[in-house]
């Protein structure tokens, strides 16, 4: 079976690879850079270059179409923000061609920040408070309801992207026209205002079968790029029973069928959890759940081929891993060298030479060494191309 995997710039889709080739596929990938780390793997069997699928989505369509075609592709499995492109241009592709993710119906909903609180509290799901307001001038009102700090963050986004913290009514008003006309968003995309919740982040990741949940595996972020906000860069596997029930309960809200994403927000307690947002694809920290012997990308494959997830796709370890994303540390060692911490590279450098025995590197293996440093090369070129961001944003992301 030849699969064909997407975003091949991403460490999901180096890990999804080396999953998928131990399980003995052939794998190939594209990607609209030619720095894609997973590119130069040796669990790959070839690489093509695409069109970017925010700027160009059908023409990005277009191009899988014909490499499906030339390479023979079963199954096409986007790894990160192009399912929903890849889904409206159906029609581009072959009848039956195994496209590993959810229809456009279901995308357009989970993608939307509010529609999914709305669906998660339908499921008795705990959620922070949050509105989409009609007009600005609504914004001064529902500011000052929720109280500060307050959180305002597109209804579409990924990674961090669009999420800003204000402090006051006027901030908020400021913030929300400024977030508006920076992405340019029309009167159906207004952003969101979220009660700000102090606590500390986890991840529910899962694979389920028309709501069915077939394998639930919970992380626990210790350390993000842009603290608090954005990617994990460390986390660790946990058990947590509240937040696997509200894992299934909204998997079987939605009938979902393959993989997915919720974040949450846990009080210090740990008695109440809030869930904030869902990806519908591959997580950041994926390399954790497949070291930890939750090997979701093979139990995605063999489900949708075999109609159940075969017996080798899970079976945790005994002994808990931590994982460590390399890149990542280095991008939040830089924020925290900007805001003023002399020592934040030097410690950075520390917990990436230094993770400790029972850690792994998302993108990293010694027998396998170029990826981590074409991702270095990638990274490092959109740091200087896009002025010195850390977490650079295109406008049709958040549309």
């Amino acid at each position: 079976m030849n699969i064909l995997l997407t975003g091949s710039w991403v460490r999901t889709a180096y890990v999804a690879a080396e999953s998928l080739a131990k399980a003995g596929w052939e794998v190939f990938v594209c990607g609209s850079n030619f720095l894609s780390m997973t590119r130069f793997s040796r669990f790959i069997q070839g690489f093509d270059l695409v069109s970017n699928p925010f700027k160009e989505p059908e023409q990005y369509v277009k191009e899988l179409a014909q490499i499906v075609k030339q390479r023979e592709i079963d199954v096409l499995l986007p790894v990160h923000e192009d399912a929903l492109s890849i889904q409206t241009y159906r029609h581009y592709f072959p009848e039956n061609l195994i496209i590993a993710c959810a229809s456009e119906k279901e995308l357009l909903i989970v993608l939307d920040k509010y529609e999914i609180i709305k669906i998660a509290e339908a499921a008795q799901v705990g959620v922070p408070q949050t509105y989409a307001p009609y007009s600005i001038a609504e914004v001064d009102f529902l500011a000052k309801t929720l109280g500060f700090p307050l959180i305002i963050k597109t209804r579409r986004g990924n990674s961090g992207k669009g999420v800003f913290r204000v402090n006051s009514a006027q901030e908020a008003v400021n913030k929300y026209q400024e977030v508006i006309e920076n992405f340019s968003l029309t009167s159906t995309q207004m952003p969101i205002l979220q009660q700000y919740l102090e606590g500390s982040l986890y991840g529910g990741c899962f694979l389920a079968k028309e709501g069915e949940v077939k394998a639930c595996f919970i992380e626990h972020y210790l350390r993000c790029k842009e603290e608090g906000f954005g990617t994990s860069v460390l986390r660790k596997p946990c058990v947590f029973p509240l937040l696997e029930d509200y894992t299934k309960k909204m998997a079987q809200k939605l009938k979902w069928t393959g993989i997915g994403h919720f974040d949450f927000i846990v009080n210090a307690e740990k008695t109440s959890a809030y869930l904030i947002e869902m990806n519908p694809r591959f997580w950041g920290a994926l390399n954790l759940a497949v070291k930890n012997g939750y090997d979701f990308p093979r139990g995605l494959i063999t489900m949708l081929t075999s109609d159940e997830p075969d017996n080798e796709s899970f079976q945790p370890v005994t002994v808990p891993i931590s994982s460590l994303w390399i890149a990542g540390e280095m991008i939040a060692g830089v924020a925290e060298f900007r805001s003023g911490k002399s020592m934040a590279l030097l410690m950075s450098l520390k917990r990436i030479l230094f993770p400790g025995r029972a850690c792994k590197y998302d993108d990293f293996r010694w027998h396998d060494p170029l990826p981590l440093l074409v991702e270095l090369a990638h990274y490092g070129s959109s740091f200087i191309s896009s002025g010195g961001k850390i977490n650079p944003v295109y406008t049709e992301m958040m549309h």
